[in-house]
């Protein structure tokens, strides 16, 4: 059975609609349900299929909240300027210089 674009989910959202968490969560389901060994094969295709899908979601929405994470940092003039922390790309750790001024 082929899989269609925006197919609802276990959780009854396609997904566009699902939030980060919810995604893990259905991302972590689907990997014990493909651990476990118990499903046919067509099921296991269109749960590892449900599967890459949500690993994508999952990587754009922590793309898109890495490009929003800013930090204040208050400024000579005593202003508040939005700074992005780096992170590296790969682990998502922030910088050593930049965690010192986080804490």
């Amino acid at each position: 059975m082929e899989k269609k674009k925006g197919q609802k989910a276990k959780t009854g959202k396609t997904g566009a609609e699902l939030d980060f968490e919810e995604a893990l969560r259905e991302l972590e389901e689907i990997a014990r349900d493909l651990e476990g060994g118990d499903m046919g094969l067509e099921e296991s295709i269109k749960n590892f299929e449900r599967g890459m899908e949500l690993a994508g979601l999952c990587h754009k929405k922590l793309q898109e909240a890495e490009k929003r994470i800013k930090i204040l940092q208050k400024a000579a003039d005593g202003s508040f300027e939005a700074k992005e922390i780096p992170a590296d790309h790969e682990t998502g750790e922030i910088d050593d210089d930049m965690q010192g001024s986080l804490l």
